[in-house]
């Protein structure tokens, strides 16, 4: 180890790295150490530190710290006792001099002293990451060994402060760090080298105990979080951790990829407080971040992650080999936060001529295995692949505020970018500058740019390991809520690859609401002094200007509503399009973070509402039964709940469907929900990070994609007045999530005209369903209804059949009129419903062969030579196909076309001319030819004419 340069690198280099020691109160030791211990670092501590002006990585080098009492005497700072841990090995992290630009949220003026400006996130930071605070082992062949646990051989920081790289031997293994520091992001690259000349399987664990000590303080003065120790100043708190797709954790979890791969998270995110939405986001595996154009990602897939509080996981502070992961208790309070992410053990070959060195290349192949697992901000959306970084920095949370811009806080608001230039990473020797970075942000609805703000920034020169910003000015209007997408274009000048980053501003919804006209399905998240709907539409009245209804589903219909009620919806029928409409008496309802009364749901279909004007996510709902309570995803599994729940969409005047559990459902909007047992729904509270207010501790669904083994065909009726457009029926890749995707087929809305369904035994009942998918081993057979409200002309339609496997073809029967459609042959059909009524179809899908066409024998005959006695022409087919049968005249020219497109199948067909032309004209006596066009589903197509004569 080159030792005089470790000591350069001790606490006095500090500054050279970016830290000022005069941010006393945001160091452990400043908390931890006895004033008088005036020894409590050995003379070999040592630390190596890289980082920029938002993350830091330290790592120890060597030496020891002691923490807690030594003399008795008061104070006694975190431990009654003293404690002394080793650093060598040991990994932590923490904040830049700069941090986030949202550190401080106006939101909320009694939050407005706290800042993640130098935040150290875990115990031991800045100085000290020592005994089980934050550690790595190795696993060989079911034995655990920290990581420099005989020390470290090579260990340096590079001349950019951008990457380091420390190694060790254990146990007949070699380990080597490289640590990386890119944008807001820590990347860890371990390699692992068998050194026996036996087969060993090797793996590795990655654990921490969150501690976070900021300079200023939360709404409750609290200055630190995620750990329980008493520091000279600290005033703690517990951490707000948060589980994509899951409640913030109350008890102890151990996660594990193959027990639950469809819950299994990519990341975990702990933070300050909930309001105070600064922290740490451990990735467990491959993210949109860490993936690159191509969709390869260099980050490795964990095994198995564990939560919960230390002494679960890390152990007492101090011992080096008195960590576990034994689930110990069943309440979990993150005063005392730690993680644990696995990574599974595989073999390694036997290594007959081991090199131990700082080049683990020079060992064979199969000898050795690298890890790669990042560690970073919970707020950055970035792009981390070569040659250049991207991270855009947003508000987590734009929040509703009576003071603020539009009702909003903040608005304006601030979105960074930063542009870290790290072609090879960090190396010092290899780098080009990157020249007239440009830099785009486009905005959805709803968000624009501040006044005299550009939309395209340029940064004119990155050198290598530079890294700049540009800041945008942005104004959201009060109207638009919900998840608002924006993307960012980063292209620098020369460079072939340019990067898009994707994001979302989360924006809660003001006390105001679009009214179109015809019908809207509402909510209406807020609290009023009279919930009559004429005081809170007014000057709006009813029935003058609209109509309210609500479900009953005791009479499984409609009846009329006169006010308003959280956690339910309505339906607001408008005689004009009113656009946005303020509500009179609006206030901010006070249990958004406490939770709302259970809403009772009966069997059969019920209109709700979320009753927080802020999104809430579909997995954190709950369910409590009579005997029991679920979450939102036992109760699909269990048949609780039907799989989606349906909204309104009033600007195309159609239902669309929420599916999955990452969705959110969002506030103004009213939902159909179909329940199968009865039960009381539990929406919890509001768990967003960023939400103002917030005393409490503790960033989705997949899009369906078609294959051959799922797949999702599209049906569409249309009338002159209305539509139903979403409707499918399919495979799904088996039965359980054939179940989890059926979407029922909610009542029309007061005003539509037209519905088609798909008809499916649910619990032995024949059900009408918007979204009807079967295994692969079920019968491909579907019955469809139209259903029209009023007389006249219906287009049935299949947009996405072009999508569909090429094995597969579609046959649709009119059982009306026995009239077939090849799907894949034609774009819709038409009919006309001489009253409102209903007008069944069967759908079949069928499997496409490779066949030719042949048309066999053609006959044309006429039973009479009276002028209505039809043309019958009767022909055979070799396979189904669609056939075009005209008319032509001697010379060629069509008089008629008496089908066009239709689906035939293989043998005797037939089709009947009643002697006019295109134009309904009795055609004159004289020679004419009939053509047969028939299309095969491979595309082949066959052409015969026959003359014939036709006398009077």
């Amino acid at each position: 180890m080159n030792t005089s340069y470790k000591k350069a690198l001790s606490i006095a280099a500090l500054a050279a790295v970016g830290v000022s020691t005069a941010a006393a109160q945001a160091d452990w030791g400043f908390q931890c150490i006895d004033p008088g211990n005036t020894t409590a670092r050995s003379p070999d501590h040592a630390v190596a530190m890289i980082g920029n002006n938002v993350f830091r990585c330290h790592v120890g080098q060597s030496g020891t710290i002691t923490y807690g009492d030594v003399d008795g005497n008061a104070p006694a700072p975190c431990y009654p006792a003293a404690t002394t841990g080793n650093l060598a090995g040991r990994i932590g992290f923490m904040m830049g001099t700069q941090g986030s630009v949202q550190d401080q949220n106006p939101a909320d003026p009694a939050n407005a002293n706290f800042t993640d400006d130098l935040m150290v996130l875990t115990v031991g930071m800045p100085f000290d990451p020592s005994g089980t605070y934050s550690y790595a082992t190795t696993t060989k062949n079911g034995v655990r060994t920290l990581f420099g646990a005989n020390g470290l051989g090579t260990s340096f920081v590079g001349a950019s402060h951008r990457y380091m790289i420390h190694d060790s031997t254990n146990d007949g293994i070699y380990v080597q760090l490289r640590v990386d520091l890119i944008a807001d992001t820590a990347r860890l690259q371990w390699t692992l080298v068998n050194l026996e000349n036996q087969i060993n399987t090797v793996g590795l664990w990655i654990g921490a105990d969150i501690g976070m000590i900021t300079n200023g303080s939360d709404l409750n003065g609290a200055n630190q979080s995620g750990t329980g120790l008493a520091g000279l100043t600290s005033n703690p708190k517990p951490a707000y951790a948060v589980l994509p797709g899951r409640r913030p954790p109350v008890t102890e979890k151990r996660l594990n990829r193959t027990i639950d791969p469809g819950t299994y998270p990519d990341h975990l995110d702990f933070y300050f407080g909930q309001t105070a939405a600064a922290g740490l986001r451990i990735d467990t595996g491959p993210t949109p971040g860490t993936t690159d154009e191509s969709g390869n990602s260099d980050a490795t897939q964990s095994e198995e992650v564990v939560l919960g509080n230390k002494g679960f996981i890390t152990g007492p502070a101090g011992g080096d080999n008195t960590f576990t992961d034994s689930i110990i208790g069943d309440v979990l309070w993150l005063g005392n936060a730690s993680y644990l992410v696995k990574y599974p053990e595989t073999p390694l070959a036997a290594n007959p001529n081991p090199i131990a060195s700082a080049d683990p290349g020079a060992n064979p192949v199969g000898t050795r295995k690298q890890i790669i697992s990042y560690v970073r901000t919970p707020w950055g959306v970035g792009s981390y692949s070569l040659p250049y970084a991207a991270v855009a920095d947003a508000p987590v949370l734009v929040a509703e505020n009576p003071n603020g811009q539009d009702g909003l806080s903040p608005n304006p608001m601030t979105i960074r970018v930063y542009v870290d230039n790290i072609f090879a990473y960090s190396d010092v020797e290899i780098g080009t500058p990157l020249n007239d970075v440009k830099i785009t942000l486009n905005l959805p609805n709803g968000l624009s740019l501040a006044p005299g703000e550009l939309g395209t920034k340029t940064i004119q020169v990155l050198g290598p390991r530079q890294m700049g910003s540009v800041d945008f000015q942005v104004e959201a209007n009060g109207v638009e809520f919900g998840d608002l997408p924006y993307t960012i274009v980063v292209d620098p000048a020369g460079v072939p690859k340019d990067k898009t980053l994707h994001g979302i501003v989360r924006v809660a919804a003001t006390p105001r609401v679009t009214i179109r006209q015809d019908s809207n399905m509402i909510s209406i998240p807020w609290n009023f002094p009279d919930t009559a709907f004429n005081t809170i539409f007014a000057p709006l009245q009813m029935p003058v200007d609209f109509q309210a209804y609500t479900w009953d589903p005791v009479q499984n219909g409609y009846i009329p509503a006169t006010s308003a009620q959280r956690g339910k919806s309505f339906w607001i029928v408008s005689n004009t399009d009113e656009g946005s409409v303020p509500y009179t008496g609006a206030t901010t309802p006070t249990d958004t973070s406490t939770g709302f009364p259970l809403i009772n749901l009966t069997p059969g279909w019920n209109m709700i509402g979320n009753p927080y004007n802020y999104a809430i996510p579909v997995s954190q709902l709950v369910g409590r039964t009579t005997s029991t309570t679920l979450t939102w995803a036992q109760m699909l599994t269990q048949n609780v709940v039907s799989g989606s729940l349906v909204w309104y969409d009033s600007s195309i005047g159609d239902y669309q469907y929420l599916q999955g559990l990452d969705a959110f459902i969002e506030p103004n909007k009213g939902y159909w929900v179909y329940v199968f047992e009865e039960f009381d729904l539990d929406f919890s509270s509001v768990t967003l990070p960023g939400l103002p207010g917030s005393n409490r501790s503790s960033n989705n669904a997949i899009p369906w994609q078609q294959t051959d083994k799922q797949w999702r065909l599209k049906l569409s009726a249309r009338t002159n007045n209305s539509i139903d457009a979403e409707n499918y029926i399919g495979v799904a890749k088996s039965q359980a999530e054939a179940r989890n995707l059926t979407v029922f087929e909610a009542p029309m809305s007061p005003t539509q005209k037209v519905a088609l369904s798909t008809e499916q035994m649910v619990n032995g009942q024949p059900t009408r369903m918007a979204q009807a998918l079967i295994d692969n081993k079920a019968k491909r057979e579907w019955k469809v209804f139209v259903t029209a409200q009023e007389a006249g002309e219906v287009v049935l339609t299949w947009p996405n059949v072009s999508t569909l496997p090429k094995n597969v073809r579609f046959r649709l029967t009119d059982v009306a009129t026995g009239s077939t459609r090849d799907l894949k042959g034609s774009s819709g059909y038409t009919f006309n419903m001489a009253a409102a009524g209903s007008r069944e179809f069967k759908l079949e899908a069928l499997a496409a062969g490779a066949v030719n066409a042949v048309i066999g024998n053609v006959v044309a005959t006429r039973p009479g030579r009276g002028p209505g006695d039809p043309l019958n022409i009767t022909y055979t087919l070799s396979s189904d196909a669609n056939t075009t049968v005209r008319i032509l005249s001697g010379s060629g020219r069509e008089i008629f076309t008496v089908t066009r497109g239709r689906s035939d199948r293989a043998g005797e067909n037939t089709a009947v001319w009643t002697l006019r032309d295109n134009a309904n004209r009795l055609v004159a006596p004289g020679a004419y030819r009939v053509e047969i066009l028939a299309e095969t589903e491979g595309g082949e197509r066959v052409r015969k004419v026959v003359p014939i004569n036709i006398i009077r």
